[in-house]
């Protein structure tokens, strides 16, 4: 339902004396070479530019009078190959070069489409393949060769088996005679892979078909008449050539294998045919034809199989036409003389005025002939319409009126002037020709119909005006030129203008008045079709699609792919090339809104899909039918939803309310948009409605159609709402139903006849929420008989009849039951006994009840019962046993408040609420009854109410004896103690038994130690807190410590495992995962606040769950959250899975808080401050791990940015480093220290586990003080040696260490601490590095041949003294790791390992020690004060032995201490201290001092030293005698 326009023309004249030879094209550069003649017979090429200007001429050293067979324009040769009869091949591009000779001449000649392969046909009919450097690929004769495929034709539908009229066979004859024309034709297939090749043989005309490397494919059926004509369709379904009968003219169609397939026949007055030519988009052919006054070109399209000659191209000296190889609108018509330049576009050819007179009527060419039909009376599919309108000359162009409804039109000929009008009025009658006349110039191109009498022309001189009055009196008026082409003449009819486009886009108003083009708006580009509509304050908006389906509004792009569009009034209708059918309201939205891209997931009233190809060829101007044509030409009309709704929208304007009810009926929409477009209007109007429709069963529809939805919020938002991306809200409008329903009702029942809306009465009620059948009965009771059964019979239509049935006896009206159980299919040997015994009560109320039990309204059967009761006491049974039943306990409570069976209800109340362990209401309803007090009693001591059970329990006039008080005191407490309420326990038993002991374990259980405390003391049981409370404690503190510890251990290790995975990129998890990138990965769970500076918050709820009501994917959902639970180890879910676990174990350390605060409050009044400041230290380690790693762990956490595809819960924003920089839950809050420091702890227990006393270190300092001076003085006085310093040094320092003690003892600081654990716990150690020194000199000086290794002086000084170093570093680290509580545990390890290897030390010492005291070879230098050399040597062996031994007993002390622990009874007890450290080590001074061993090692040996028995021997000989009684050497 197209037509081809011609949008413009440039005709371009060769130089004076020059004639046209051949022409090609060059699309890359847009240029036209062209071959002509002179009178000198001079061959020149000349080259016009893309603007037909001539740019260069060049002289070929041809002969103008040689025949040129083929031109072409090489593109990757960037020269033009022509081909001469002759033979001849030259190139003509920097140079002209003849490339070679075909020695028989060339008689066709083609290049392939890809410019790779020439086909030449030789003038001894032989077909040559070159390259396209002219290497010869083959050759062979062209009437040789055997064919691929061979057509089997059984004959079977063909011409000799069909009936063809009784002239066939002249006809057949008269084409034999005719003289074929040697003319020989080669046609290529698009894709270059075949080509066909017409020539002459024997007498008939023969198509062969050869493929790309030169073999015979097939040989077309044999059709006598073929002429010379033939081109291929560049799509490659068939092959077109010419065949001439008798007396027609018919293109024929060939497939590939060479069978028939189809034709048409050209015009009757075409006398022969000289060319075929498809474009390159295979949609129109060109057929150049001699139609008797001359050759003009005919171009044909098809659609839905039938052919229309859509334009007749005419001119002086035809030869040929060439398409432009890339625009398959561009034509270049060759001349003798010249060329021509069109460029066509295929333009809808239908009315677009809006008016309700309107015909919508279409007018399609097809050579001389109009194929008119109006679509709005009927739709008539192509190639058939309703009416053929003959104009004698084919049709140029075609213009509908723009005035009144536009049912007229206007037809410009072939011949460029003749101007025929044509009118039509509204219906289906044949438009009239009215007038025909001429336009003064011949060069019109396009026409508009502007007012009855101006036609608006455009040509090649510009705009013309033209007047035409009622004496055919024609004046034209040209407007001014314009500084650009002008391209395109369109009526506007919205706006009442005519519009003019350039080449530029611009596009202006014809003013008539004026006689000039006035601007109306700008595209960004040159658009095929305009049109134009009025947008309000916008002004005129210009809607234009461009040749590559760009839809814009003035200069804003609508769409990038529109394949169609259709203009109204009130929406822009459009297709695009992704198949759907698009609107767009006509308001300002269309310049500034929304449009979003085509998205299949969403369904909206603004879009729907289309079949492929699909485009529109009118949308009713007024109605709402859009009819589109399909790719294969037949017509679909459809009423799109937008446009039905809009439709429906003005006739609920109008108040046409039957209309739009219709329209919704039809097209299936909704009803309830009659109410919900306008709900005040339409309450209001209900009267005029009802009037309007005046149907029944239309009313009933829209009645039953009602639901509480706004559907103009979800269903019909309009299109201006969905363009612009709009949420849907959600549109629930409760009470609507039954609001109208309740509205239309009195309306329905207050016109003249109400039986005639009886049915959409009952409709109104049974459509409430919920139904009114117990009204619509009543109605139908008051009815007559005959309505009363139409009516009861529409009433079980619309319900279940047993539901109706119900309702009827639930009216307690036994007759209008048996009515509608008649009407049903009940068995009536069910329902005729059971209302024949509801008949024979006598009791109106028993009746009632048993009417109403049998309906389940229990609540009312009860108040019937007890109505029934009052008459008659002897039912009570019956009443009770309803109630216990149904659980009517509140009900029969209120009905029988007067009655002297209350109290039962209440005691069976009671046992209702006991049997659901509803123990509180249970209590009060006991007490009610006022006859339950044990009952009541143990309600109480269930629901953990023990004070009001005991005051109960306890009153005078409870009947409690003093042995069931004490009963009930124990369960009391046993109760409160299953539900973990040891205090309360424990208070039951204190005041109401004597059972203080259990008491006590209760409050201990309960870590109530202040209670537990003062309640033995008052009860003078103080033994209690030995036996009891103490070891509670102790047992609570390990327990603390181990479940704190446990918290620590666990807290490190998650904190060092999620360091290692954020070290991983979220990248590498989730492919090891396979793990969707759309996939928040951070589950709701792990999601903190931002912030972590405080833990003095409370305990937050982190957990978050939410269900998803999509039941498709709740087994993914499952699963994925049991992987996030999993956390298995390198899966994505990991990093969750342990913020969350470090979430719960921050939660523990807040439930401990308390606890340990209670806890160190009671270790602290027993004097146990170490334990207490102990556990305060493990404690606080724990909340200082926390407080370092917390902000890393929450405000660190990863998630995934999800794509486009995905719809999951995302974060609200996210950062560069995929971080949430809002998370959306706070974090956990843990204890600080300064909540839980308790103020009456000693600052000095935060470093000892007690009270240092202030006596003890200064008698020690001053001690060791005169001990080290002692040594001092000895040293000077005895002339020592430098290594005896060793022991005044030690002293003087273990007097700086109690120094240091001394200052902690009034205020204990970190550093002071440090400093007297280390000179209190490391100096004494140098003691045995001088006993070392000792017995090393001795062993050294004596001179003595050891026997074994570790006997070597050298190793016993170096051995030891390392072993003592070490030792002693190792002892030193230890002490200082003790001060810090992180690393305190390991502290103690370090020192009790250098213990235990200096214990070792010690022991080995010891034994070599003796051995050197036994071994006679060991001697020692004799001081002056010495009597004898054994008695130095006894000297200075006990005070090495001696000291040896007392600090090996404080080894062992300090190795019992530290293996106790920090905060142990050893460590604890400070006189353990000054025992086994301070008194030891001042012993082992005072032995020093007494045995004074630097008097046996002075600086020189000056002494006599008793020598060792070798020497002896060898200096002088001595006999056995003087040996034996010698006194003065060693036995």
């Amino acid at each position: 339902m197209r037509n081809l326009s011609i949008l413009g023309e440039t005709a371009v004249e060769l130089p004076p004396a020059h004639r046209l030879l051949d022409l090609c094209v060059d699309v890359t550069e847009e240029r036209v070479f062209v071959l002509c003649g002179d009178d000198s017979a001079t061959a020149r090429l000349l080259t016009y530019d893309s603007q037909y200007t001539l740019t260069d001429e060049c002289v070929l050293p041809l002969s103008a009078t040689e025949q040129i067979m083929s031109m072409h324009f090489v593109m990757e040769r960037e020269h033009v190959v022509i081909a001469l009869v002759s033979g001849d091949i030259c190139t003509a591009g920097s140079g002209v070069e003849v490339v070679g000779t075909v020695d028989a001449g060339i008689a066709a000649c083609r290049w392939s489409p890809d410019d790779e392969i020439l086909a030449l046909v030789t003038g001894e009919a032989r077909v040559l393949l070159m390259t396209a450097d002219f290497d010869v690929l083959c050759e062979h004769a062209l009437d040789e060769g055997q064919e691929e495929s061979v057509m089997v034709n059984v004959g079977w539908g063909t011409r000799e088996t069909q009936y063809q009229g009784r002239g066939l066979q002249q006809e057949e004859e008269q084409s034999t005679q005719q003289e074929q024309s040697p003319e020989i034709q080669v046609s290529w297939r698009g894709d270059g892979q075949f080509l066909a090749v017409s020539f002459v043989r024997a007498g008939m005309r023969e198509i062969r078909v050869f493929s790309r490397d030169g073999q015979l494919h097939s040989v077309c059926e044999t059709v006598t008449g073929l002429e010379h004509t033939l081109a291929w369709k560049p799509s490659g379904r068939l092959i077109t050539a010419t065949e001439k009968r008798a007396h027609r003219h018919e293109v024929v169609f060939f497939e590939r294998n060479g069978l028939r397939h189809g034709e048409f026949v050209l015009h009757a007055d075409t006398q022969r045919a000289l060319a075929l030519s498809w474009n390159s988009d295979s949609s129109v052919l060109a057929a150049v034809v001699d139609v008797g006054s001359g050759v003009c070109v005919q171009l044909w399209a098809d659609r839905n199989y039938h052919w229309y000659m859509k334009q007749e191209l005419r001119g002086s000296d035809i030869q040929r036409v060439v398409w432009d190889p890339e625009d398959p609108m561009h034509v270049l018509v060759v001349c003798a003389s010249g060329f021509t330049s069109v460029r066509l576009h295929s333009v809808p050819a239908v009315a677009h005025v809006a008016s309700t007179e309107s015909n919508a009527a279409s007018c399609v060419v097809n050579g001389a002939q109009v194929l008119y039909t109006p679509f709005a009376y009927a739709n008539v599919p192509p190639p058939m319409c309703l009416h053929t309108l003959d104009a004698r000359v084919p049709v140029r162009h075609v213009s509908f009126a723009a005035f009144g409804a536009g049912n007229g039109f206007a037809l410009l000929l072939a011949d460029r002037r003749t101007v025929v009008l044509y009118a039509c009025d509204s219906g289906r009658s044949s438009p009239q020709e009215i007038r025909r006349f001429m336009l003064p110039g011949s060069d019109a191109r396009q026409i508009a119909w502007l007012e009855a009498g101006v036609v608006v022309s455009l040509g090649a001189s510009g705009v013309g005006i033209t007047r035409i009055d009622d004496s055919d009196e024609v004046v034209t008026h040209v407007c001014p030129e314009h500084d650009s082409p002008l391209v395109l003449l369109s009526s506007a009819p919205h706006v009442e203008r005519v519009l003019v486009e350039d080449a530029r886009g611009r596009v202006f108003n014809v003013s008539l008045a004026a006689e000039r083009l006035e601007s109306v708006a700008e595209l960004p580009t040159q658009c095929v079709e305009i049109d134009a509509v009025d947008c309000g304050e916008l002004g005129v908006v210009v809607v234009g699609r461009t040749a590559r389906n760009q839809l814009y509004a003035n200069t804003r792009l609508l769409s990038p792919a529109c394949s169609s569009f259709y203009l109204r009034k009130d929406v822009l209708v459009f297709t695009t090339t992704t198949h759907y059918v698009r609107f767009v309201a006509v308001n300002e939205g269309l310049i500034t809104g929304d449009i979003p891209a085509d998205d299949e997931a969403v369904v909206s009233e603004a879009r729907r899909r289309v079949e492929r190809g699909s485009t529109i060829v009118l949308a009713s101007p007024t109605g709402d039918a859009v009819v589109f044509q399909m790719p294969r030409g037949n017509l679909e009309t459809v009423r799109p939803r937008a446009l039905v709704l809009a439709a429906v929208r003005q006739a609920l304007d109008a108040r046409q309310y039957r209309e739009a009810l219709m329209a919704c009926r039809v097209n299936r929409i909704d009803m309830n948009m009659l109410y919900d477009y306008a709900p005040a209007a339409f309450m209001g109007d209900l009267a005029e409605f009802v009037a309007q429709v005046n149907e029944a069963d239309l009313l009933n529809l829209f009645v039953s159609s009602l639901r509480d939805e706004d559907v103009t919020q979800t269903m019909y938002t309009g299109i201006q709402s969905q363009l612009a991306g709009e949420d849907k809200p959600d549109g629930t409008k409760p009470g609507k139903t039954t609001a109208v329903c309740r509205a239309l009702r009195p309306v329905l029942q207050s016109v003249t006849d109400a039986s005639q809306f009886m049915p959409t009465v009952l409709t109104t009620l049974m459509c409430e929420k919920p139904p009114a059948i117990d009204a619509a009965l009543q109605i139908i009771a008051a009815l007559g008989q005959d309505r009363r059964d139409a009516a009861l019979t529409y009433l079980l239509f619309l319900s279940d009849v047993n539901t109706v049935y119900d309702a009827a006896l639930g009216l307690y009206d036994l007759p209008l039951a048996l009515l509608v159980a008649q009407r049903s299919q009940r068995d009536p040997r069910e329902y005729l006994p059971a209302l024949g015994e509801l008949n024979a009560l006598s009791s109106e109320e028993y009746r009632r009840f048993r009417i109403d039990a049998q309906l389940g309204r229990y609540e009312s059967a009860l108040g019937h019962l007890c109505a029934a009761l009052w008459e008659d006491s002897d039912r009570w049974t019956e009443v009770a046993g309803f109630i216990q039943k149904h659980g009517l306990f509140r009900q029969g409570a209120e009905l029988l408040a007067d009655h002297e069976r209350i109290g039962d209800v209440y005691v069976m109340y009671g046992d209702a609420l006991a049997a659901d362990k509803d123990w509180g209401q249970a209590a009060a309803a006991y007490l009610l009854s006022q006859k339950a007090v044990a009952q009541a009693v143990d309600a109480f001591v269930q629901n953990k109410e023990w004070r009001s059970a005991m005051s109960l329990a306890s009153a005078a006039n409870s009947g409690f004896g003093p042995q069931a008080v004490y009963d009930t005191a124990r369960q009391a407490s046993s109760v409160l103690e299953d539900h973990h309420l040891f205090g309360d326990a424990a208070a039951v038993l204190l005041e109401y038994t004597e059972e203080t002991e259990d008491a006590v374990m209760l409050l201990v259980r309960g870590s109530h130690w202040a209670e537990a405390v003062r309640c033995s003391h008052a009860r003078e049981r103080s033994d209690l807190i030995e036996t009891t409370v103490w070891p509670g404690m102790d047992a609570a503190c390990e327990s603390l410590e181990e479940d704190i510890g446990e918290i620590g251990e666990g807290f490190a290790a998650k904190v060092e495992r999620l360091r290692t995975v954020r070290l991983t990129p979220l990248s590498q998890m989730t492919e090891l995962a396979g793990v969707d990138d759309s996939v928040d990965v951070m589950p709701d769970t792990a999601s903190m606040a931002s912030q972590f500076s405080t833990f003095t918050a409370t305990l937050t709820d982190i957990s978050k769950i939410t269900g998803s009501t999509a039941r498709r994917l709740s087994k993914n959902k499952r699963k994925a959250e049991r992987k996030r639970v999993r956390g298995k180890k390198g899966s994505v879910f990991e990093e969750s899975y342990l913020v969350d676990s470090l979430s719960k174990l921050i939660a523990r350390v807040r439930v401990h808080q308390d606890a340990v605060r209670n806890l160190n409050l009671a270790l602290l009044q027993f004097g146990r401050a170490a334990a207490a400041a102990h556990l305060q230290r493990v404690f606080a380690a724990v909340v200082e791990a926390v407080l370092q790693d917390g902000d890393w762990v929450f405000d660190r956490q990863r998630v995934l940015v999800q794509g486009d595809a995905g719809q999951i819960d995302l974060v609200d924003d996210v950062n560069a480093e995929g971080l949430p920089a809002t998370p959306r839950l706070p974090k956990p809050a843990v204890p600080t220290m300064s909540d839980f420091d308790n103020p009456d702890i000693d600052n000095r227990l935060k470093y000892f586990t007690y009270k240092p006393v202030n006596v003890a270190p200064e008698i020690s300092l001053a001690a060791y003080f005169v001990v080290g001076s002692i040594l001092v003085w000895q040293m000077v006085r005895h002339r020592s040696q430098r290594w005896v310093a060793i022991l005044p040094g030690t002293a003087f320092s273990e007097a700086i260490g109690y120094a240091f003690r001394t200052a902690c003892v009034y205020n204990t600081t970190f550093g002071m601490y440090v400093a007297m654990m280390l000179f209190l716990l490391v100096p004494p150690n140098a003691l045995a590095l001088a006993n070392y020194k000792a017995v090393g000199k001795i062993m050294r000086d004596s001179h003595a041949q050891p026997r074994w290794f570790w006997l070597k002086p050298g190793f016993v000084n170096w051995f030891y003294f390392g072993s003592d170093v070490f030792s002693i570093c190792m002892q030193g680290a230890g002490g200082g790791m003790l001060t810090g509580t992180n690393t305190r545990d390991a502290g103690r390890a370090v020192v009790l390992v250098g213990l235990i290897v200096q214990l070792f030390l010690f022991a080995c010492y010891l034994a070599t020690a003796f051995y050197v005291w036994w071994r006679p070879e060991y001697t020692v230098h004799v001081s002056p004060s010495d009597v004898s050399h054994a008695s130095a040597k006894r000297r200075v062996m006990l005070a090495v032995t001696l000291t040896t031994g007392i600090l090996y007993l404080r080894s062992i002390y300090r190795i019992a201490e530290f293996a106790d622990g920090y905060g142990g009874k050893i460590y604890s007890s400070e006189w353990a201290f000054y025992v086994f450290d301070t008194i030891l080590i001042f012993i082992a001074f005072i032995v020093y001092i007494v045995f004074f061993i630097g008097r046996n090692f002075p600086r020189s040996s000056n002494v006599a030293r008793a020598p060792s028995v070798g020497h002896e021997l060898q200096q002088r000989p001595v006999d056995s005698s003087q040996l034996l009684v010698s006194k003065d050497l060693p036995v």
